[in-house]
């Protein structure tokens, strides 16, 4: 009976986790470029001895359920956004699969698929949080044009010289497991243990995406699924209290006996 409370406690837990995590999502329905985050669990099962199984020892492995454990993972969806145009030329969608390097303030590299682009007060290509992107792509200050082909190269065109001319290469990183990146705010994504080794290549190539400029991508939050999950982790919740209230009673009824 005592397991029973622990049980159902661990239970209550993981799916208030999981509700945590769902208000997460929906909240960045709206958000360019999010990654709708999942929850697993793992269960927690302990070694029973001979003695301890008795008669179940015929039917049973010599691991006894103790419930769900803590966080197992959480993991971003690797699924696509919506692409949609805004028809601004600093706007960068990725149609497929990749992410942008940039570089934080404190010199560390993060990853995006939020492409809404900024030129900075240096004149280099970054995002508005003021991360640079990473290939140091610098844009002259009398460019009346910034062209963003499909395979990342960066073509500004001037009042000199009206033929676009190449000021940088815009490549995308990929890894081994993107779905174990970890979100630090501000659309960014730092690596983990568990994502490998980043791995660069130009647009296009190894079944990485293309750029779209003048598109942004979209969340990939679906508002029916988020929704369903979020009824389902609620009914999930109602019933593991109900294995803690029926515990409850049953050692109530237990201690009565002794009156």
């Amino acid at each position: 009976m005592f397991d029973a409370l622990y049980v159902g406690a661990t239970g209550m837990r993981g799916q208030q986790l999981q509700i945590d995590t769902i208000a997460h999502n929906l909240a960045n329905v709206n958000t360019i470029g999010y990654r709708r985050a999942v929850t697993s669990f793992s269960e927690v099962s302990a070694a029973l001895s001979a003695s301890d199984l008795g008669a179940l020892a015929s039917v049973n492995s010599g691991l006894s359920g103790r419930g769900a454990g803590a966080l197992a993972l959480n993991s971003l969806s690797t699924l696509a956004g919506e692409l949609r145009a805004t028809g601004e030329p600093l706007d960068l969608a990725i149609d497929g699969a990749g992410f942008i390097e940039v570089v934080r303030a404190d010199g560390t590299p993060a990853y995006t698929r939020a492409g809404k682009l900024r030129i900075n007060d240096d004149g280099m290509l970054g995002l508005p949080d003021g991360s640079v992107i990473a290939a140091q792509i610098a844009i002259p200050s009398d460019a009346i044009q910034i062209q963003l082909a499909a395979d990342g190269r960066v073509s500004v065109v001037t009042p000199s010289d009206p033929a676009p001319v190449e000021v940088g290469q815009l490549d995308l990183v990929t890894f081994a497991n993107p779905s174990a990146l970890r979100a630090v705010g501000d659309n960014l994504y730092v690596a983990s243990d568990a994502t490998g080794e980043a791995q660069v290549a130009a647009a296009g190539e190894q079944g990485l995406g293309l750029f779209r400029q003048g598109y942004l991508e979209s969340s990939n939050v679906q508002l029916a699924d988020e929704l369903v999950t979020l009824m389902i982790a609620q009914r999930a919740f109602e019933l593991n209290a109900r294995v803690v209230q029926a515990a409850d009673q049953m050692m109530s009824i237990t201690n009565g006996l002794y009156r």
